[in-house]
């Protein structure tokens, strides 16, 4: 029995799983060599940083007083 030569579809398959995985490993390369950069530089993201929340108010003083002598604001004393 001879074996006759694959098919031009599977061919393609083939070519298309091979360029696929290729794909996903340079992706994955990508995101591996940038967080290892990261690391190795020190950057801090700014969403791990740590900031203590601080009223509006506290910004200017006078905001609150302005507030307080408007006919509009109730005050619940």
């Amino acid at each position: 029995m001879s074996r006759s030569a694959p098919s031009k579809k599977t061919v393609l398959m083939k070519w298309t799983s091979w360029a696929f995985l290729a794909f996903v490993g340079s992706l994955v390369f990508l995101v591996l060599f940038i967080k290892d950069w990261e690391i190795k530089k020190g950057v801090d993201r700014l969403s791990r940083m740590d900031v203590s929340p601080k009223s509006a108010l506290d910004a200017d003083p006078n905001l609150k007083l302005v507030s307080e002598r408007s006919p509009y604001m109730r005050t619940e004393r």
